[in-house]
């Protein structure tokens, strides 16, 4: 396996983005991904101020939606780290939610380039 193919995988769940190329076509899929995107960029800041603000169980519920719509798209990083950071809210902990926001951002850009990648090629 080549380098960028092992990098996609760990960001990118492609059985299910390729399902979803199948269900809606490459259009579609894109279409549904600008959703994901503005929605989760809407999240994560909202998530950035919960935690400044030490608003933990607010936060921990946006990092949970953050989890859940990652899984849904097949971004299975983003998925692990807000899942983290969901597990760090609930805990009172905001160093370690603060600490791991910063990964979900790098998470969030690392799918969209893995995702782009990957549908060039469908």
């Amino acid at each position: 396996m080549s380098e960028p193919q092992e990098n996609q995988v760990s960001h990118l769940h492609v059985e299910q983005i390729d399902g979803l190329v199948a269900a809606a076509g490459v259009d579609g899929a894109r279409e549904i991904l600008d959703a994901f995107w503005r929605s989760t960029a809407d999240l994560l800041e909202a998530l950035a101020t919960q935690i400044a603000e030490n608003t933990m169980d607010v936060a921990a519920q946006t990092a949970h939606a953050v989890k859940g719509s990652a899984a849904n798209v097949g971004a299975q990083r983003l998925s692990q780290t807000a899942a983290r950071i969901e597990e760090a809210c609930k805990n009172g902990d905001s160093a370690a939610a603060a600490g791991t926001l910063e990964n979900a951002h790098e998470n969030f850009k690392a799918f969209r380039a893995c995702f782009d990648e990957h549908l060039s090629r469908a």
